[in-house]
């Protein structure tokens, strides 16, 4: 598992709308939030699916000798106004039990899902640049997933038209079996996200499959509007 990401220098807060899809249809709105604090960054992210499910997240950043890392994470989500379920996680400095049955911190890297609209801001945007981190799933679980920046080129978005680095992940199983991984590689749609290619490097657009078949419509987030 590689180290943490770097600091991306975001300088002021900064608020997002983006809007989700699955093939032609709209599935809901969000905002994202991203506010410089002392010692590090705060996102927080609003959204509403279908028009009745509701979620609230809220993610905490420290910067460490220019590096960032995620530190805590909450997920509120809401049937309409009663809130029916809370997921929590504390990263740093701690020790809980991982893969294998050990004792042992969490990767640098670690980071939940929906926090990575911030840390893979700190990517080293180089095409061909590849790289492994860790995203938290639940409880003390995650996995390892593989990134590979593919190339630069312009791209649209409601929100306007951009310079931007395409990003393709997907999760490994390479360390499960080596051959395993390869199926998974040949079979599984990609995860394709873009990112501004000025600094800071805004999210623009995350464009991923909704199951495992090659007619399973695709979906996406991107972005509306910056303010």
């Amino acid at each position: 598992m590689d180290g943490a990401f770097r600091d991306p220098g975001i300088g002021a807060l900064e608020r997002a709308v983006y809007r989700g899809s699955i093939g032609d249809e709209e599935a809901g709105q969000g905002t994202l939030e991203i506010e410089p604090v002392d010692g590090g960054y705060e996102q927080r992210i609003e959204a509403v699916v279908s028009g009745h499910a509701r979620y609230a997240m809220r993610s905490g950043f420290t910067v460490r000798q220019g590096s960032l890392l995620c530190e805590d994470y909450s997920l509120d989500t809401f049937s309409g106004d009663v809130r029916i379920a809370r997921e929590e996680g504390a990263f740093r400095d701690v020790q809980t039990l991982q893969w294998g049955g050990e004792i042992q911190s969490y990767p640098r890297s670690v980071t939940p899902l929906l926090s990575c609209a911030t840390a893979l801001r700190g990517l080293d945007f180089a095409r061909g640049e590849k790289r492994q981190f860790a995203v938290w799933l639940a409880n003390t679980a995650y996995w390892p997933v593989d990134l590979h920046v593919e190339k630069r080129e312009r791209v649209s978005v409601p929100a306007g038209e951009f310079e931007a680095w395409r990003i393709r992940v997907r999760p490994s199983f390479r360390e499960v079996a080596g051959a395993l991984d390869r199926v998974v590689q040949a079979f599984l749609p990609p995860f394709v996200i873009h990112f501004e290619a000025d600094s800071p490097h805004r999210f623009l657009r995350f464009s991923f499959p909704t199951g495992p078949f090659p007619w399973n419509p695709r979906g996406r987030i991107e972005a509306v509007s910056f303010e």
